[in-house]
């Protein structure tokens, strides 16, 4: 296979690109999984719907979708213009855009919902954002969510992928005693 020239000179294969882009989708996926899979049990508690394997499906497929969302918004760079500030700005300002885009398209859905099947305006899972109080505690939500998740990304990008895998999977003796040096 071909190779691709990385601006420090590197060469990496496509498959090693491929296995890094699957890694990151795999990884924001599972990220947004475990958050909308967190909610839709919060709604079955909180709703006394206990029917909550029938909340994490379209929980696992809306995860998928708002992946998507989630890469095209990386891939358009928003929030780029802040990466140079102290860390704590990319984090808060990728946290708030991105919960903003993730909540318009959660509007979205509702929208075409309703368009398409009104009878469902009646109760179910449209009424969790009925009133404006649930939509801010759902976006508050969101933006606390992906605080962690962004502080991740950007701590990784400033020391780099591998440091923070090794920090994170690895024994960390050799960084303790690297770091008392």
């Amino acid at each position: 296979m071909g190779g691709t020239v990385m601006s420090g000179g590197e060469k990496r294969s496509t498959t090693a690109i491929i296995e890094e882009k699957l890694a990151h989708f795999v990884f924001v996926f599972g990220y947004l999984s475990l958050l909308l899979s967190v909610y839709a049990l919060h709604n079955s508690i909180v709703l006394a719907d206990w029917h909550l394997l029938g909340h994490l499906w379209p929980a696992m497929i809306k995860a998928l979708i708002f992946t998507k969302f989630l890469l095209i918004g990386e891939h358009l760079h928003l929030g780029a213009r802040f990466e140079n500030k102290p860390l704590i700005w990319p984090i808060l300002v990728k946290a708030a855009l991105f919960a903003a885009l993730l909540m318009g398209f959660e509007y979205l859905e509702i929208l075409i919902k309703h368009a398409y099947w009104p009878q469902a305006a009646d109760g179910g899972d449209d009424a969790e954002m009925t009133s404006l109080r649930t939509a801010l505690s759902f976006s508050l939500m969101t933006f606390v969510a992906l605080l962690p998740f962004f502080g991740i990304r950007e701590l990784s990008r400033v020391i780099g992928h591998k440091q923070m895998r090794e920090l994170f999977f690895h024994d960390r003796t050799n960084f303790a005693l690297a770091a008392k040096a």
